[in-house]
Order: C-alpha cells, then structure tokens, then sequence
C-alpha cells in the first residue's frame, strides 16, 4: 500500500473529481452547472437569500474574475441579480430570483442526500478528525 502522507493529496483530488462529476451530472438535469448550484445553495441560506460578491468569493475560495464570470452567467439566465450596494457604490449585493428560488428544494435535497452517502460510513470521531484534517489543508493554502 502506498504511503498515506504521499498519496493524500492525490486522493482529495480524485474526491473532488468524484463528487464535481456527481454534481454536475444533477445540475446539468436543471440546466445548471455545479458551480451555479453551489452559490444556489449558499444564497439560499443567507438572510434574504442575499449577500455581496466578496462572500461568494471567500465561501467558495476563488477570484474576483471568476466569480464575475459566474455570476454574470448566471445573471444573464435569470438566476441572480446584481445590485449596486447602497451603503457602499464599490459593492455589489447578489440576491436569489423568483427562478432560482424554485430550484432551491431540489438543490438542498441533492446536498442532504450527499451528505448522507458521505457521511453514513463514518463515526462521529473520524467525521471530526476528517473535517480538522481538511480545513487544515484548505487554509494551509
């Protein structure tokens, strides 16, 4: 058997093809992408089913510029709106439309469902020790 300190990065690589691959196969069922599915969700548990840019950006680790990218997209089908902020011109609010908001249940059942699968194996101990683990190398990075 390989090393586990060598092979660890290889396997949460391999994890996240899986479960991205898992996602987009649903989203694509809704004419989304994974991508769009995930901010569905996050929006959906924020007050008002808003927040501005920059907690997308820090939630889901990426940048300005993709971030921009995906939004935009997702503007331009009718999923989000961009709002100037009022308190702040330099900031922009991102709020769940009527459409998105009706793909919210299926979005939050396939999540519960996953969870579950990903989940049910695993004893309270290890599910702790496995999300220390994971939160150390997400911000190890």
């Amino acid at each position: 058997m390989d090393n586990p300190m060598i092979s660890i990065g290889r396997l949460i690589k391999q994890a996240d093809i899986s479960l991205t691959r898992q996602m987009n196969n649903l989203a694509r069922q809704n004419n989304l992408t994974g991508n769009q599915m995930n901010i569905i969700d996050y929006l959906s548990r924020q007050e008002n089913m808003a927040t501005d840019q920059q907690a997308i950006e820090h939630e889901f680790n990426i940048r300005r510029s993709t971030t921009t990218i995906i939004l935009q997209r997702m503007e331009k089908r009718g999923l989000v709106q961009r709002i100037t902020d009022p308190h702040d011109r330099r900031r922009r609010q991102v709020q769940l439309t009527a459409i998105a908001r009706e793909l919210v249940p299926v979005v939050k059942d396939y999540i519960r469902k996953q969870e579950g699968l990903l989940t049910s194996q695993f004893s309270p101990a290890e599910l702790i020790i496995t999300a220390r683990v994971l939160k150390y190398i997400k911000e190890a990075n």
